[in-house]
């Protein structure tokens, strides 16, 4: 089976870097919007947190005063072929529930960013353009979309896995080869640690392309909030608190260590597939298990909500939390300045 999967890797490698190899020499065509494009991509499957990276990126944006559009693939939605705009800057438009969970949450964190999902990015950034008068586009997910020109192309390595076992799918995550990285025009190390040395991995991105800007980014968890059928109750404390954690995520370690570094006490963690929406079989199973543990909590992700009705997991008390990233010094905020400035001449 590994031989097998080895295989079918190295065609796919093939493939990617033909696909590359056409876009550099111009065979397949790159569109360019008329406002300017900040991509937010990734080399491997998932679970780098792209989703997080993008709101403070756009909350960085709208401080400096532009207006801030976010194009997204809408993975899991269920729109059609779009364009679905799933917020104008003043509220959620009543079709943003087929958005897919991701749009959700950036939009509600993003009250008043424009947040699009369409198949065509391009064409959905075009139909955007053509009604308002936003300033810049943050493109979701978009290192390997190559259609759409950007004029800054940001890569988040993760460095608890910083090359997905330095195999391509599928017998390894990375999407393309690692070589690939000299496409970014800077790198951002998500789920650093303060105090920790992350040079040998910098020197390796740095081997790679010789001078690229290298960013640390720690995840934190900004807040927690109490869901009810009735609404949302904010600034639930943490620490302390005995529960169950849940989550669909590429990465679910990383939210669970999270919340034992809060103080949590997790009597058990449940894994789900990325994106799970969730049937009344699962949330009857965690609801037996917390009857089995005598756990009156349940905590799970922003993004997991978005797939289940809280209801549903009644009498249970359902916390939620806010995952962000704080990023060290303020060479990110420099760059996005300077980017913008020469985009916007």
């Amino acid at each position: 089976m590994k031989n097998l999967l080895r295989f079918i890797s190295k065609i796919y490698e093939l493939l990617v870097r033909l696909r590359n190899k056409l876009y550099d020499k111009g065979w397949f065509k790159i569109h360019r919007l008329d406002r300017p494009v900040i991509s937010v991509g990734n080399l491997t499957l998932g679970g780098t947190g792209k989703t997080p990276t993008v709101i403070t990126l756009a909350k960085i944006l709208q401080q400096s005063g532009y207006s801030v559009s976010v194009l997204l693939r809408g993975y899991k939605g269920h729109y059609g072929d779009g364009p679905l705009l799933v917020s104008d800057g003043s509220q959620l438009r009543p079709e943003a529930a087929r958005a897919g969970d991701e749009a959700l949450v950036i939009a509600k964190n993003l009250p008043t960013a424009l947040v699009t999902v369409a198949k065509n990015r391009g064409l959905a950034g075009k139909w955007v353009e053509s009604w308002s008068s936003v300033d810049v586009h943050l493109l979701d997910d978009g290192f390997q979309h190559r259609k759409i020109d950007r004029c800054l192309n940001l890569v988040l390595i993760d460095v608890t896995n910083p090359f997905g076992g330095g195999s391509i799918v599928p017998s390894g995550q990375l999407r393309e080869p690692i070589e690939a990285l000299s496409r970014a025009d800077a790198v951002i190390l998500t789920r650093t640690h303060p105090g920790n040395s992350y040079q040998p991995l910098i020197s390796r991105v740095q081997h790679l392309k010789p001078g690229i800007p290298c960013f640390l980014a720690m995840q934190v968890l900004q807040s927690a909030s109490e869901r009810t059928a009735q609404g949302e109750l904010a600034g639930v404390p943490l620490a302390g608190c005995r529960a169950l954690a849940f989550a669909g995520l590429a990465n679910p370690k990383q939210f669970f260590n999270s919340l034992r570094d809060s103080q949590v006490e997790l009597a058990e963690t449940l894994y789900f597939p990325d994106h799970h929406h969730y049937t009344s079989r699962d949330l009857t199973a965690i609801r037996d298990r917390c009857r089995d543990l005598q756990i009156k909590t349940v905590i799970t992700t922003e993004k997991d909500i978005e797939n289940f009705l809280v209801s549903s997991l009644a009498p249970l008390r359902v916390l939620t939390v806010k995952v962000t990233f704080e990023f060290k010094g303020n060479g990110l905020r420099r760059l996005l300045t300077q980017v913008m400035a020469e985009a916007t001449q």
